[in-house]
C-alpha cells in the first residue's frame, strides 16, 4: 500500500487550531515514521503510521500540558478519526504509560501499552525528531539521532525522563533497529521465508511454556533455550536460522545473542509466537 500525507489532513489540523510550529513538528514526525517503516522491511499499515504520526499532537491545539494526549484523542473522536489513530494520540505520552506513571501524572488509569509495531515506530520517530531539531544535542547528520540514541537518552533527562520511560524507549530502539538490521523479522516475512524453504526454524520457548502449549509453527523444531551452548554447534553455517519464543522478548534476545557469538546467522520473530497467531497463521 502506497501512502502520502493528505492535504485535507493538514488542513484539518490547521482548522482545529494547531500552530504552524506544532504542525511542522507533526509533519516531520510523520515523514520520519514513514521513512523508518520503509527501512524495517515489515508489513505494516502505512496509513496508520502516517496519519497516526501526523495527528499524534492534535491535543496541542488546546494545551501543551501532559493531558494533551487525552484531549487530542477526544478531539479526534469528535472529528471522526479512526480509533486506531485516536489511540496513538492518547498513548504517545511518554511512549506508553504504566499504571503508576498514569497516577503520578494525573491521567486516567487504562492500558497505554503500544501493542502495535506501527504505534512503536511513531513514538520512536517522535523522539528522534525531537533530538534532531531541538538543538539540545549537536547533531551533524540525522542518522546520529539513531546511532547515538542510547547515549543521548541516558545523558539528557528531557528525552529519557525517568528509568521506566528510558527503559521503554530503549526497548523500542532495540526492536526497530533490529528490524532494520535484519536481526528481527515480522510474521509476514517469516511466512515468506518458510514458503521459500530456505531457513531453519527453531522454537526456543522455555521448557515449561512449550510443554504447556506444544503446538508450534509448522516446520519448527523445539530447542531448550537453557541448553543453547550445547546445541548451537548442530546448526548449519550455510542455512539462515530463525528462532521464536512466546513473545519475542528476553528469551529470543538471549538465545540469538549466544548464537551470533557462535557464528550462526540468526534472526528472531518480533513479538514471538503471539505475533504469528495474531497474523492469522496456523500452528501444528
Amino acid at each position: 500500500m502506497d501512502y502520502r500525507i493528505a492535504q485535507k489532513d493538514i488542513d484539518l489540523l490547521r482548522t482545529a487550531g494547531m500552530t504552524e510550529a506544532d504542525l511542522d513538528h507533526s509533519l516531520k514526525v510523520a515523514a520520519k515514521a514513514l521513512e523508518i517503516t520503509s527501512r524495517t522491511g515489515a508489513t505494516l499499515d502505512l496509513e496508520l503510521v502516517g496519519r497516526g504520526a501526523l495527528f499524534h499532537d492534535l491535543g496541542k491545539s488546546v494545551t501543551h500540558e501532559i493531558n494533551h494526549g487525552r484531549i487530542g484523542a477526544e478531539l479526534g473522536t469528535k472529528l471522526g478519526l479512526p480509533q486506531a489513530i485516536t489511540a496513538v494520540m492518547e498513548k504517545h505520552i511518554r511512549g506508553g504509560l504504566t499504571e503508576p506513571e498514569a497516577i503520578e501524572l494525573g491521567l486516567p488509569v487504562k492500558d497505554y501499552t503500544l501493542h502495535r509495531l506501527e504505534e512503536r515506530i511513531i513514538i520512536y520517530a517522535d523522539r528522534l525528531v525531537d533530538i534532531i531539531h531541538d538543538g539540545i544535542v549537536e547533531i551533524k547528520e540525522e542518522i546520529e539521532a539513531e546511532t547515538r540514541f542510547v547515549e543521548i537518552l541516558k545523558g539528557n533527562h528531557k528525552y529519557g525522563k525517568n528509568e521506566t520511560t528510558l527503559k521503554r524507549y530503549l526497548g523500542y530502539h532495540e526492536e526497530i533497529q533490529g528490524l532494520i538490521a535484519g536481526r528481527i523479522i515480522d510474521a509476514p516475512r517469516l511466512a515468506e521465508m518458510l514458503a521459500q524453504g530456505k531457513i531453519s526454524l527453531l522454537d526456543v520457548r522455555r521448557k515449561a511454556d512449550h510443554e504447556a502449549a506444544p503446538d508450534m509453527i509448522p516446520g519448527a523444531v523445539w530447542r531448550d533455550p537453557e541448553q543453547v551452548t550445547k546445541w548451537a554447534g548442530e546448526l548449519s553455517a550455510n542455512t539462515a536460522t530463525v528462532i521464536y519464543c512466546a513473545r519475542g522478548g528476553s528469551v529470543s534476545r538471549s538465545v540469538s545473542n549466544t548464537l551470533r557469538e557462535k557464528g550462526v546467522t540468526v534472526a528472531y520473530l518480533d513479538c514471538g509466537l503471539k505475533a504469528w497467531t495474531d497474523h492469522g497463521e496456523t500452528l501444528a
